[in-house]
């Protein structure tokens, strides 16, 4: 058993590049519903620790599952220290949400609930939850940021739940072949890789419809990296495909600084 850890090792278990892009999300809600303040702070704040909590939570109960792949057990899986980083994080991220709306706190709530459930009861291995649950359950991390709950708002998490779902299956199609060897019954797998190809493009084309016909003006960017997706699930390129839908956040984020 390891007895010392690196950066590398604490990076991989919080997933330190998928936390930034959530947080992402949530800053995204605040500055499409509210003035700029310095609540922005405790939406970035709070939307990072329970993201943590939350991705370390999940690595703490794949142990399992990552013995059996031959994948790099982490240091603070098998010293289960990443218990003390999980209940930290999840009480940091309720703190910060304090400071913000009750919207806030009751979403904060959701997302740390709903990440627990969802790991400890193992879900994903059922035929579509993990799709579901990055459709419609990560956005929360947008009304938590938005810090209030109305039709626009709603609107909103509507159109990102279908854009996180849809990138959901391009994950599922890049992870075709592995997934199928061993037997994971992702969407692909079970109707078949173009089926899927087919359902990615429906989904993209009622995206952009939906942003056209709602004439959301804030969604430009996310059309502009729905047509780009398209262009390489059409190359038949997922993995170009998958990381244009996790770029496109820090684009949209930094559309909405400028606008």
């Amino acid at each position: 058993m390891k007895n010392n850890y690196t950066l590398e090792d604490l990076s991989e278990f919080i997933r330190i590049k998928l936390t930034i892009f959530a947080s992402f999300l949530a800053m995204i809600g605040y500055l499409l519903f509210n003035l700029l303040s310095s609540s922005l702070i405790f939406v970035m704040l709070s939307s990072f620790f329970i993201t943590v909590g939350t991705y370390a939570y999940n690595n703490m109960h794949d142990k399992e599952e990552d013995l059996i792949n031959k994948r790099k057990i982490s240091y603070f899986v098998l010293n289960n220290t990443g218990w003390f980083i999980i209940i930290v994080c999840f009480l940091l991220g309720f703190i910060f949400s304090l400071f913000l709306s009750i919207v806030s706190i009751l979403f904060c709530i959701s997302i740390i609930t709903t990440g627990i459930i969802y790991s400890f009861f193992g879900l994903k291995k059922y035929f579509l939850v993990k799709n579901l649950y990055t459709g419609f359950g990560i956005p929360q991390l947008f009304l938590l940021g938005a810090m209030s709950l109305n039709s626009q708002t709603i609107l909103y998490y509507f159109l990102i739940s279908i854009f996180f779902f849809t990138a959901s299956l391009i994950s599922d199609l890049r992870d075709y072949e592995g997934d199928r060897i061993v037997g994971i019954k992702t969407l692909p797998v079970y109707l078949g890789y173009n089926v899927t190809r087919k359902i990615i493009y429906i989904l993209l084309i009622i995206i952009l419809l939906l942003i056209s016909a709602l004439n959301l003006y804030y969604l430009f960017p996310i059309s502009i990296f729905v047509l780009i997706i398209f262009f390489f699930i059409v190359r038949n390129n997922p993995r170009i495909a998958h990381f244009s839908s996790k770029i496109s956040l820090l684009f949209w984020l930094i559309w909405l600084t400028i606008v």
